[in-house]
């Protein structure tokens, strides 16, 4: 019956996207245009991160379904050479071929990653789905971006070492580096507590770094190591979206250096709490933790982060559900703030307060309590949430256009112009999405309280699955 009601929602969504416009996220693919753009900046021999070619590709014309650049800004690709070089291939393809083709790779990560986490946990795939759908499904594959790719390897790498695949998961991890800042973690996690992994991470690495001076040169590599990480965390420090402690402090006075140093210093801090924490808690939850607890970490707090990578903290949250029972109730909550890309609020479509209400009913439903009247008020209150959150937007946000025609420079790094544009239209309604981070930010906070109690716990807290593991 869950099954038929699934399929009937399915089913009346797809209907309501196609047959109503305005239900539909407006400018589709908008990350993978700067991507692309980038990829074919790198098969013409130039620099992927200039306002120019950049900014001039990502304005080229482009189907009504999607995105087309603004005038006068480019819009920044911050990958490392090495992952942009899958995006050098497909700039190969025509624009309207490339964009729907990488749709169908994050449906595949979407795939993976479910297939992935119901293997580990043996948690109902309807609840999986639910928790992934909006915050991985939805927003990544809207936005064009390469978070889930970064989650499915995770899940999958988590996957591998429970399954005594070691050298898979060093490959999986391999793939995760897309988004070096999330996986990292786990790959130091693997290095240091797992041998048999040294070898194939070096060999990993080595092949990034000989991907990246192959595809962009050496010249461009310390480009990207000097100026366009800290240039791009500096353009996005006071943007209404960021999910990091770099804008925390920024958001609470701390003037632009002291907040990226802060955000810094706290990404460091977790990522050794986590790569030290993870033993423990893998001995007693599941070896696929000492994969997924890191990552987790490293998103709470940090310089930079988006929503969309917060859905890779959600591996480590089922992978402890499933097999820490005394974690379920606080986890179970965490599980359904993560499962909403509150953040996106006025971009995925008038149809989102209603997919995020169906989503958190059905998070609730499998991993909080199944009685109707929590369901139903799990499902009230998402939409009396997104509400408030709408209603908190009071302010009128001013166009850009003009500040942007003065100060385009086509020789400048393309977060000159992306900074200017965040200063513009991402400082503005800041309660609105204050209360749209807010969960998001308590969601990974309960997480990583979570991961802290599990590591200082009896063994005999565990639940039998997990000690059958060992």
């Amino acid at each position: 019956m869950k099954f038929f009601a699934a399929v009937a929602v399915a089913v009346a969504v797809v209907v309501l996207l196609l047959l109503l416009p305005q239900t539909r996220p407006p400018s589709l693919m908008r990350d993978f245009n700067a991507f692309y753009c980038a990829g074919r900046a790198l098969d013409q021999g130039a620099d992927p991160y200039r306002n120019e070619p950049l900014g001039s590709c990502e304005r080229s014309p482009r189907a009504a379904w999607l995105n087309r650049g603004i005038p006068n800004l480019a819009a920044p690709a911050p990958l490392p050479p090495y992952a942009l070089a899958p995006f050098r291939a497909l700039a190969f393809l025509p624009y309207e071929v490339a964009g729907p083709a990488w749709g169908l790779i994050l449906i595949a990560a979407f795939g993976a990653t479910i297939w992935a986490m119901r293997r580990m946990t043996a948690l109902p795939v309807g609840g999986l789905v639910a928790a992934f759908a909006l915050v991985d499904g939805l927003a990544g594959w809207t936005l064009g971006q390469v978070a889930p790719i970064a989650v499915a390897a995770i899940a999958l790498a988590a996957y591998f070492v429970e399954s005594g695949r070691e050298r898979s998961a060093a490959a999986a991890i391999a793939v995760a580096m897309i988004e070096p800042h999330v996986a990292l973690p786990a790959a130091l996690a693997l290095f240091a507590w797992r041998p048999r992994t040294r070898l194939p991470l070096l060999a990993a690495g080595a092949a990034c770094v000989a991907l990246s001076l192959i595809a962009a040169g050496w010249r461009l590599n310390v480009e990207y190591v000097t100026s366009v990480l800290p240039a791009h965390a500096l353009s996005e420090i006071g943007s209404n979206r960021q999910l990091s402690l770099t804008n925390v402090a920024y958001r609470f006075g701390a003037g632009d250096a002291l907040a990226l140093r802060l955000g810094d210093a706290s990404y460091v801090v977790m990522v050794i709490c986590g790569v030290l924490l993870a033993p423990s808690v893998a001995r007693r939850a599941g070896a696929g933790l000492l994969v997924a607890l890191p990552v987790a970490f490293v998103l709470c707090g940090g310089p930079f982060a988006h929503v969309v990578q917060t859905a890779a903290a959600l591996p480590c949250a089922l992978l402890l559900y499933a097999r820490v029972p005394s974690t379920r109730i606080p986890l179970g909550l965490a599980i359904a703030a993560l499962a909403v890309p509150w953040a996106q609020f006025s971009s995925l479509g008038s149809l989102f307060p209603l997919l995020a209400a169906l989503a958190v009913a059905w998070v609730v439903a499998t991993f909080v309590d199944r009685r109707p009247l929590a369901i139903a008020l799990g499902a009230a209150l998402a939409s009396v949430y997104l509400v408030a959150i709408d209603a908190a937007v009071t302010t009128r946000i001013p166009d850009p256009a003009a500040l942007l025609a003065r100060a385009y420079d086509p020789h400048a790094l393309a977060e000159a112009s992306w900074g200017l544009y965040v200063q513009s239209v991402a400082t503005w309604n800041v309660l609105a999405f204050d209360l749209a981070r807010l969960p998001a930010w308590l969601g990974l906070l309960i997480i990583v309280v979570v991961c802290v109690r599990a590591a200082l716990a009896d063994p005999r807290e565990t639940s039998h699955d997990a000690k059958m593991r060992h």
